[in-house]
């Protein structure tokens, strides 16, 4: 596969994930809202983009501190909590949609339970890219469907505008969304996704972001590193014969 393709196919993938969470909260607005799943009683009272905004600066402050103190574990419990609460979420109305002619109400609902802590604990003990993938759909579908049914157009037009003011200051201005942006990716959690141009990339064994990065920066010299194992085994083989 030359390198166009797996361009093509990154890019390709890339539009399916954002559709698989764009139709996914698409199709869960109407459960959510029979099942009252609203984080707010009234989604159309603007005070509820102020109280949003002031949680995500208390969390944003919070990480920060974690992340300076050494507490990453931390963060990525409480993330990972996030998800399976989330997941849990979703799968209470997806797998008695597509069970509940099978088996009992309680049948259904154990499975969805079950269902949403193997998601937990697939990011804990395996984060591979296709599970940090497949867990960041069922996570954004999801949280995009909640926040579709918490805030009316009034509020969330309020918020999408403070946020991006609050953006511009935090990335341009304090900077401190570069250090925890920096400090979340090392974590192997769904915040972002991850995209291999190969199948056989590894995201386990692709170390830290920093290694990454600096590998990425420097080809030629990984590459000269490659050769120089792969001439010294070939050397280490011959003296082993000659032994």
């Amino acid at each position: 596969m030359n390198d166009r393709t797996r361009v093509l196919a990154a890019v390709g993938t890339t539009v399916l994930l954002f559709l698989g969470v764009q139709l996914g909260a698409l199709a869960l607005l109407e459960p959510f809202q029979e099942s009252g799943r609203q984080a707010v009683e009234d989604p159309q009272n603007p005070t509820n983009s102020v109280l949003y905004v002031g949680v995500m600066l208390v969390a944003t402050g919070l990480m920060l501190a974690a992340f300076r103190y050494d507490l990453e574990w931390l963060i990525r419990l409480l993330l990972v909590g996030v998800s399976v609460m989330i997941s849990w979420y979703v799968f209470a109305e997806l797998v008695p949609a597509i069970v509940g002619t099978l088996v009992s109400d309680g049948v259904a609902n154990a499975l969805a339970i079950v269902a949403s802590l193997a998601v937990g604990a697939a990011l804990l003990w395996y984060p591979e890219w296709y599970v940090i993938d497949s867990a960041g759909v069922v996570m954004g579908a999801g949280a995009a469907a909640l926040f579709g049914i918490s805030f009316g157009l009034l509020p969330a037009l309020l918020l999408l505008s403070v946020l991006a003011i609050y953006d511009a200051i935090s990335v341009y201005g304090t900077e401190h969304m570069l250090d925890l942006a920096d400090g979340v990716m090392d974590l192997k959690i769904p915040v972002v996704l991850v995209i291999p141009m190969t199948l056989s990339y590894s995201y386990l064994a692709a170390g830290s972001t920093d290694d990454v990065l600096e590998d990425d920066r420097n080809p030629d010299q990984t590459a000269t590193n490659e050769s120089a194992t792969d001439e010294s085994a070939a050397d280490g083989g011959q003296r082993d014969s000659g032994a």
